[in-house]
């Protein structure tokens, strides 16, 4: 039997070099951190003072801002946060923190209305959590990206590294604000320096294209291994094109195997196709395994990797692209 041809696209041409919130195909989920120099959201809510009952109750894990360890929303105990929360609030109505957690306590005890107007004043009040959220929410329901451009401004203006991520994919696609490269780098740039993964990861595909910046793997491939130490699947799947393509560092295939393997394993879908024509081609010392080069490119498609569906087809001409 004559052995199958060799994909038409290697592995290396598979990764789509996204921005900002379009890295969400990925399953990991990067931690909110505070910037070093955004410890203080606002003079009423200084970070060393003690939890009170309702952050107890109701603070957000992912808010680098918070005061307790934080529950999640599933978790909350609904009525008991209410009015824990609604009392702390009475006590301090110019606290953005206490505001935001009575807006997930709200939400969990099913008044939606309520937790939207608590999440409002938060952000009024300049909590960057609250503030970044209100931008997302004018953007995906009232479909108004100049205003969540706004908000997703003061977010990121306070420190919040998401924001500061998500402003700069604003200004790559010019959702709400002009297109602007640069300024996309330098939000970019700002969330990346503070530690955040998915800007690190943004950040390296700037310099790989040379977009806002001038085209340079060897700071593509610093970002990257950032990223990728953090367990971010785009850094590791990063990391794995690099090696595969001799971008910034000698080609490796078994590097490259061994990362993308990695960002498989969180259910990043370039990396799912890239493995699947690793076995279809039987690189890095892989036997050659159409079966799983199939599994591995329908999974990728299944979760809307464009790229994974002629590749899908040239493996197997009697599939569906």
């Amino acid at each position: 039997m004559t052995s199958a041809p060799r994909l038409l696209m290697s592995a290396a041409c598979l990764t789509v070099l996204l921005a900002g919130p379009a890295l969400a195909q990925s399953k990991a989920k990067p931690k909110a951190k505070a910037s070093a120099a955004a410890q203080k959201p606002s003079a009423q809510q200084p970070s060393a003072q003690p939890a009170a009952p309702c952050d107890t109750l109701a603070d957000d894990p992912e808010d680098p801002f918070r005061l307790a360890p934080g529950v999640e929303i599933r978790n909350i105990d609904g009525a008991k946060a209410v009015d824990v929360c609604k009392a702390a609030v009475e006590a301090a109505p110019e606290d953005g923190r206490v505001r935001y957690a009575l807006s997930r306590a709200l939400q969990k005890a099913g008044d939606d209305a309520g937790a939207v107007d608590a999440l409002q004043r938060a952000a009024e009040r300049g909590y960057p959590i609250a503030e970044s959220t209100v931008g997302m929410l004018y953007l995906q329901q009232a479909h108004d990206p100049a205003t969540a451009a706004q908000w997703m401004q003061k977010s990121a203006g306070h420190g919040y590294l998401p924001a500061q991520t998500v402003l700069g994919s604003f200004y790559h696609n010019g959702v709400g604000v002009p297109k602007d490269p640069g300024q996309a780098v330098a939000w970019y740039r700002k969330a990346a320096d503070g530690g955040y993964p998915l800007a690190q990861a943004d950040l390296a595909g700037m310099y790989h294209k040379g977009d806002g910046v001038p085209q340079d793997d060897a700071q593509a491939l610093v970002w990257y291994r950032k990223s990728a130490a953090q367990n971010y699947a785009v850094g590791q799947g990063g990391l794995g094109d690099a090696y595969y393509n001799g971008w910034g560092v000698k080609a490796d295939l078994k590097q490259a195997l061994s990362w993308y393997q990695k960002a498989a394993e969180q259910g990043y879908p370039p990396a799912l196709a890239s493995l699947g024509v690793m076995y279809h081609n039987g690189e890095a010392g892989l036997k050659v395994d159409d079966a799983k080069a199939a599994q591995y490119l329908q999974q990728a498609a299944e979760l809307g990797f464009a790229p994974a569906r002629p590749l899908l087809a040239q493996l197997q001409p009697g599939a569906k692209p």
